[in-house]
C-alpha cells in the first residue's frame, strides 16, 4: 500500500486523478514492485484518511498480517498513525506494551519531530483488524537529502507546515536565482524561461545577475537571504557544487520538466525551446529531474517580479520577503 501525505500542501484546485496518475508513473520509474492501492491523504487535516484505515483494516484481517509504516524522514510516518490513533476505533497499545480498552479513542501518543532519529525502534503502537500489529518505524535517511546538513531550527524553515505560495519567475540568459542561501539555480543559455519555485515560504527567493551571485549569497546569509541563519552556517555548509542541466522547453502552456532541490522543494520549468540550466548545491547533494508534477498549472496565477526589495505579483501583491532591510536588499540586487 502506498501513502501519499500532505496532500494539503499543493495548491487549490489541482485535479487529483492526474496526481495519482503522476505518483503512479514515478513509481514505475523507479521499478517498484506493483501497487496493492495509492490514497493520497492529509494526516493534518484529515483528508483521505476515512477510505485508508478501512482499506488497511479489510487488508490486514483478509490476510492475516501486521502492518509498517515505512517512509523517508519528515515523511509524516507519526502524524498519520497518530491521526489513527486520535480519531479511529482501535486497540490501542500504551507503553508497556497492553492492549487498551476496544474502542477507546486514544489520545496521539507519537512524538513528531523535522529532526531524523525521533522514532529509534519499531514501535507497535494499536491493533487493528482483530489481533494483528500496527507498527511505526525510524524514518529512512536518505543520502541525497540537503535536510541531512541542516540544523533544527533551518529544518523548522525548510519543511513547509501549510500550503505555501508558488512563485514564477522569468531568467534571461546570465540571471540566477537564489533560494536563500543553501542553493542556486543559473540560466546559463537559451531563450529567456519561466521558472515555478515550489518551496516553504520561509525560504527566501532573490534574483540577482549570475556574475554576483555568490558575493550576494555571502554578503547577505542570514539577513535578506535564509536559511541559513547566519555567514557561520553559510561557511559550514561549504562550497556549493554545480550542476548542468539541459532543458527542451514544451511551450508556454505547460512545464517541460520539475529541478528538485532534494529536501528542499522543486522548480517548474517552463518554456519554448531549449535552454542550459546550471544548480548549485551543498556539496554531496544532486539535484534530480522528473517529469512535472503540476504541468498544466497556470503560471499567470504565480507570475511574480522582483522589485528591488520584494517580489510581487500583478496586483502588487507582495509573494515573499526576505530577512534585512531595504536598503540591503538594493545592494545585493
Amino acid at each position: 500500500m502506498l501513502v501519499a501525505n500532505k496532500v494539503d500542501l499543493l495548491p487549490k484546485g489541482i485535479h487529483q486523478p492526474a496526481v495519482e496518475r503522476w505518483v503512479r508513473a514515478e513509481c514505475r520509474r523507479a521499478s517498484l514492485p506493483h501497487l496493492h492501492s495509492l490514497d493520497l491523504v492529509s494526516a493534518r487535516t484529515g483528508a483521505g484518511m476515512p477510505q485508508l484505515l478501512a482499506r488497511l483494516e479489510k487488508l490486514m484481517t483478509s490476510r492475516r498480517l501486521d502492518a509498517y509504516v515505512l517512509g523517508a524522514a519528515n515523511a509524516g510516518k507519526s502524524s498519520l498513525l497518530n491521526h489513527i490513533l486520535a480519531a479511529s476505533p482501535t486497540q490501542r497499545v500504551d507503553g508497556s506494551g497492553r492492549a487498551g480498552k476496544r474502542g477507546e479513542v486514544a489520545a496521539p501518543q507519537l512524538t513528531t519531530s523535522h529532526l531524523p532519529g525521533t522514532t529509534l525502534g519499531f514501535v507497535k503502537t494499536a491493533q487493528l483488524g482483530g489481533r494483528h500489529a500496527l507498527y511505526d518505524t525510524p524514518g529512512l535517511v536518505l543520502p541525497n537529502q540537503l535536510t541531512t546538513r541542516l540544523t533544527a531550527d533551518e529544518l523548522a524553515a525548510v519543511v513547509p507546515k501549510r500550503r505555501g505560495q508558488p512563485v514564477s519567475l522569468r531568467l534571461e540568459e546570465g540571471r540566477s536565482l537564489l533560494l536563500g542561501g543553501l542553493a542556486r539555480l543559473d540560466l546559463v543559455a537559451g531563450r529567456p524561461f519561466l521558472f515555478t519555485a515550489y518551496l516553504s515560504d520561509a525560504v527566501t527567493l532573490h534574483p540577482t545577475a549570475t556574475a554576483k551571485a555568490a558575493e550576494v549569497r555571502r554578503k547577505h546569509a542570514g539577513g535578506v537571504l535564509t536559511p541559513p541563519a547566519s555567514l557561520e552556517r553559510l561557511e559550514a555548509l561549504g562550497e556549493l557544487e554545480e550542476h548542468e542541466l539541459r532543458v527542451e522547453g514544451r511551450g508556454w502552456g505547460e512545464a517541460a520538466v520539475d529541478v528538485v532541490f532534494p529536501g528542499l522543494g522543486w522548480i517548474a520549468v517552463t518554456g519554448a525551446g531549449e535552454c542550459s540550466v546550471r544548480v548549485a548545491l551543498p556539496r554531496g547533494v544532486r539535484p534530480i529531474t522528473r517529469e512535472p508534477l503540476l504541468p498544466e498549472e497556470s503560471w499567470r496565477k504565480t507570475a511574480a517580479k522582483f522589485t528591488g526589495a520584494k517580489l510581487v505579483n500583478a496586483r502588487g501583491q507582495t509573494r515573499r520577503t526576505g530577512g534585512g532591510s531595504r536598503r540591503s536588499a538594493r545592494r545585493g540586487r
